[in-house]
């Protein structure tokens, strides 16, 4: 089984320093509402080993981040923008 971001044999794995891995989650229901209201712009998507990362410009201060696996599930999380760095960014 594939743990990416879960915690196994005491430590977390290497990609749990992912910015998904950082911030508060939300509900799916929510974070599938937010993501598809007119009102939250997407600000960049990456993929990294099948899983895609996108992230929505969610208020002032936070980002809304979506991560989708290789099979399809998603997960939503509220990342405060100063805890995560974005590639376009000065």
């Amino acid at each position: 089984m594939d743990l990416r971001g879960e915690w196994h044999n005491g430590a977390r794995s290497p990609e749990a320093s992912s910015s998904a891995a950082r911030g508060t989650p939300i509900s799916w229901h929510l974070g599938d509402h937010l993501s598809n209201s007119a009102d939250v712009s997407r600000v960049t998507e990456r993929s990294t080993a099948g899983r895609t990362e996108t992230v929505y410009d969610l208020t002032e201060e936070t980002y809304l981040v979506r991560t989708r696996t290789p099979v399809g599930r998603e997960r939503y999380r509220e990342v405060p923008k100063r805890d995560l760095e974005l590639d376009h960014e000065p």
